[in-house]
Protein backbone atom coordinates (compact mmCIF):
# COMPACT_ATOMS: atom_id res chain seq x y z
CA UNK A 1 0.00 0.00 0.00
CA UNK A 2 1.31 3.48 -0.90
CA UNK A 3 0.89 6.07 1.70
CA UNK A 4 1.20 9.79 1.16
CA UNK A 5 2.65 12.17 3.67
CA UNK A 6 -0.17 14.60 4.28
CA UNK A 7 2.06 17.01 6.16
CA UNK A 8 2.59 20.17 4.15
CA UNK A 9 5.51 22.57 4.33
CA UNK A 10 6.21 24.14 7.73
CA UNK A 11 3.88 27.00 8.55
CA UNK A 12 5.56 30.37 9.08
CA UNK A 13 5.22 31.96 12.51
CA UNK A 14 2.13 34.04 13.12
CA UNK A 15 3.73 36.41 15.61
CA UNK A 16 6.84 37.13 17.66
CA UNK A 17 7.59 37.93 21.28
CA UNK A 18 10.13 40.22 22.91
CA UNK A 19 10.94 40.72 26.59
CA UNK A 20 11.64 44.37 27.39
CA UNK A 21 12.59 45.88 30.77
CA UNK A 22 9.97 47.25 33.11
CA UNK A 23 9.47 50.89 32.19
CA UNK A 24 9.63 50.27 28.44
CA UNK A 25 6.19 50.96 26.97
CA UNK A 26 4.81 49.29 23.84
CA UNK A 27 2.92 51.25 21.17
CA UNK A 28 1.16 49.19 18.49
CA UNK A 29 1.68 50.96 15.17
CA UNK A 30 -2.00 51.05 14.31
CA UNK A 31 -3.15 54.55 13.23
CA UNK A 32 -6.44 54.09 15.07
CA UNK A 33 -4.74 53.17 18.33
CA UNK A 34 -1.46 55.04 18.71
CA UNK A 35 -2.84 58.60 19.33
CA UNK A 36 -4.73 57.49 22.45
CA UNK A 37 -1.81 55.34 23.65
CA UNK A 38 0.69 58.16 23.16
CA UNK A 39 -1.55 60.66 24.97
CA UNK A 40 -1.75 58.32 27.96
CA UNK A 41 2.03 57.84 28.05
CA UNK A 42 2.75 61.56 27.76
CA UNK A 43 0.25 62.45 30.49
CA UNK A 44 1.79 59.83 32.76
CA UNK A 45 5.32 61.06 32.05
CA UNK A 46 4.39 64.67 32.87
CA UNK A 47 2.34 63.84 35.97
CA UNK A 48 3.67 65.81 38.94
CA UNK A 49 5.93 67.98 36.78
CA UNK A 50 5.75 71.62 35.72
CA UNK A 51 5.28 70.70 32.06
CA UNK A 52 2.80 73.01 30.36
CA UNK A 53 -0.14 71.74 28.27
CA UNK A 54 1.60 73.13 25.18
CA UNK A 55 4.77 71.17 25.98
CA UNK A 56 2.74 67.98 26.46
CA UNK A 57 1.00 68.58 23.15
CA UNK A 58 4.33 69.13 21.38
CA UNK A 59 5.81 65.93 22.81
CA UNK A 60 2.71 63.92 21.89
CA UNK A 61 2.71 65.29 18.35
CA UNK A 62 6.41 64.51 17.90
CA UNK A 63 5.82 60.92 19.05
CA UNK A 64 2.84 60.62 16.70
CA UNK A 65 5.05 61.83 13.84
CA UNK A 66 7.61 59.16 14.72
CA UNK A 67 4.85 56.54 14.81
CA UNK A 68 3.55 57.65 11.40
CA UNK A 69 7.04 57.52 9.89
CA UNK A 70 7.73 54.07 11.36
CA UNK A 71 4.35 52.76 10.18
CA UNK A 72 4.99 54.05 6.65
CA UNK A 73 8.23 52.02 6.56
CA UNK A 74 6.47 48.81 7.62
CA UNK A 75 6.78 49.25 11.38
CA UNK A 76 4.46 47.11 13.49
CA UNK A 77 5.50 48.05 17.04
CA UNK A 78 7.36 50.84 18.81
CA UNK A 79 8.76 50.75 22.34
CA UNK A 80 9.78 53.79 24.40
CA UNK A 81 11.85 53.86 27.57
CA UNK A 82 9.99 55.79 30.26
CA UNK A 83 12.77 55.19 32.80
CA UNK A 84 14.66 57.97 34.55
CA UNK A 85 17.56 58.24 36.99
CA UNK A 86 17.58 61.15 39.44
CA UNK A 87 14.96 62.86 37.32
CA UNK A 88 16.94 62.48 34.08
CA UNK A 89 15.04 60.48 31.40
CA UNK A 90 16.91 57.47 29.99
CA UNK A 91 15.86 58.16 26.43
CA UNK A 92 15.89 55.03 24.28
CA UNK A 93 13.54 53.31 21.89
CA UNK A 94 12.90 50.37 19.62
CA UNK A 95 10.97 50.08 16.36
CA UNK A 96 10.07 46.61 15.05
CA UNK A 97 9.61 46.52 11.27
CA UNK A 98 8.50 43.77 8.92
CA UNK A 99 10.61 43.97 5.76
CA UNK A 100 9.77 42.40 2.40
CA UNK A 101 12.29 40.08 0.77
CA UNK A 102 15.55 42.02 0.24
CA UNK A 103 16.68 42.63 -3.32
CA UNK A 104 18.92 39.80 -4.48
CA UNK A 105 17.58 37.30 -1.95
CA UNK A 106 17.19 36.84 1.77
CA UNK A 107 20.70 35.66 2.66
CA UNK A 108 21.80 37.57 5.76
CA UNK A 109 25.49 36.81 5.36
CA UNK A 110 25.49 38.23 1.84
CA UNK A 111 23.77 41.36 3.13
CA UNK A 112 26.39 41.57 5.87
CA UNK A 113 29.26 41.33 3.38
CA UNK A 114 27.75 44.18 1.35
CA UNK A 115 27.28 46.35 4.44
CA UNK A 116 30.80 45.57 5.65
CA UNK A 117 32.24 46.50 2.27
CA UNK A 118 30.48 49.85 2.62
CA UNK A 119 32.33 50.43 5.91
CA UNK A 120 29.50 49.64 8.31
CA UNK A 121 30.07 48.07 11.74
CA UNK A 122 28.31 44.78 11.10
CA UNK A 123 28.52 41.16 12.27
CA UNK A 124 26.46 38.00 12.43
CA UNK A 125 25.11 36.99 15.85
CA UNK A 126 22.96 34.08 17.03
CA UNK A 127 19.68 34.85 18.77
CA UNK A 128 18.99 31.80 20.96
CA UNK A 129 15.25 31.60 20.21
CA UNK A 130 15.07 33.20 16.76
CA UNK A 131 18.16 32.12 14.82
CA UNK A 132 20.94 34.05 13.04
CA UNK A 133 20.73 37.83 12.91
CA UNK A 134 22.68 40.55 11.15
CA UNK A 135 23.72 43.14 13.76
CA UNK A 136 24.62 46.64 12.61
CA UNK A 137 25.72 49.56 14.77
CA UNK A 138 26.18 53.16 13.71
CA UNK A 139 26.22 56.66 15.18
CA UNK A 140 24.32 59.47 13.50
CA UNK A 141 25.12 63.13 14.08
CA UNK A 142 21.95 65.15 13.34
CA UNK A 143 21.92 68.04 10.91
CA UNK A 144 21.32 71.53 12.28
CA UNK A 145 17.79 71.47 10.82
CA UNK A 146 16.95 67.90 11.90
CA UNK A 147 13.15 67.49 11.45
CA UNK A 148 12.85 65.69 14.81
CA UNK A 149 14.62 68.52 16.60
CA UNK A 150 17.52 66.27 17.61
CA UNK A 151 20.66 68.08 18.72
CA UNK A 152 22.65 65.14 20.12
CA UNK A 153 24.38 62.24 18.33
CA UNK A 154 22.18 59.14 18.20
CA UNK A 155 23.53 55.60 18.57
CA UNK A 156 21.66 53.01 16.50
CA UNK A 157 21.81 49.21 16.79
CA UNK A 158 19.83 47.09 14.31
CA UNK A 159 19.15 43.35 14.27
CA UNK A 160 17.85 41.90 11.00
CA UNK A 161 16.41 38.38 11.25
CA UNK A 162 14.91 36.12 8.57
CA UNK A 163 11.32 35.12 9.35
CA UNK A 164 11.24 31.29 9.18
CA UNK A 165 9.65 29.73 6.09
CA UNK A 166 9.09 33.11 4.41
CA UNK A 167 11.14 35.56 2.35
CA UNK A 168 10.46 38.38 4.81
CA UNK A 169 12.80 39.77 7.46
CA UNK A 170 12.10 41.27 10.88
CA UNK A 171 14.15 44.34 11.79
CA UNK A 172 14.71 45.44 15.39
CA UNK A 173 15.91 49.05 15.34
CA UNK A 174 17.18 50.36 18.68
CA UNK A 175 18.34 53.93 19.26
CA UNK A 176 19.42 56.31 22.02
CA UNK A 177 20.65 59.92 22.14
CA UNK A 178 22.26 59.31 25.56
CA UNK A 179 25.87 59.60 24.42
CA UNK A 180 27.49 59.17 27.89
CA UNK A 181 25.44 56.01 28.49
CA UNK A 182 25.58 54.63 24.96
CA UNK A 183 27.77 51.62 25.77
CA UNK A 184 25.59 50.53 28.69
CA UNK A 185 22.42 50.98 26.65
CA UNK A 186 23.87 49.06 23.70
CA UNK A 187 24.41 46.12 26.06
CA UNK A 188 20.76 46.44 27.07
CA UNK A 189 19.71 46.48 23.41
CA UNK A 190 21.70 43.29 22.82
CA UNK A 191 20.00 41.65 25.80
CA UNK A 192 16.52 42.57 24.53
CA UNK A 193 17.29 41.25 21.04
CA UNK A 194 18.38 37.93 22.56
CA UNK A 195 14.81 37.39 23.84
CA UNK A 196 13.19 37.46 20.38
CA UNK A 197 11.21 34.30 19.70
CA UNK A 198 8.75 33.17 17.05
CA UNK A 199 5.18 32.24 17.93
CA UNK A 200 3.19 29.57 16.07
Amino acid sequence: MITHDSAGPPAPPTDFRLAVPEGWERIALDPERWPHRIDKLVNRAFRGTAGTPQLRMNVAERLCEQARAAHARGGVEMYLSMLSVDGVPLSAGLVVTLLPAPAGGADLERLGVAKGAAGEDVRMVELPLAGPALRTRHRRVPEADDPDGNKLPVTHVDFQVAVPDTEAHLLLSFSTPMEPLAEALVKLFDSIAMTLQWMA
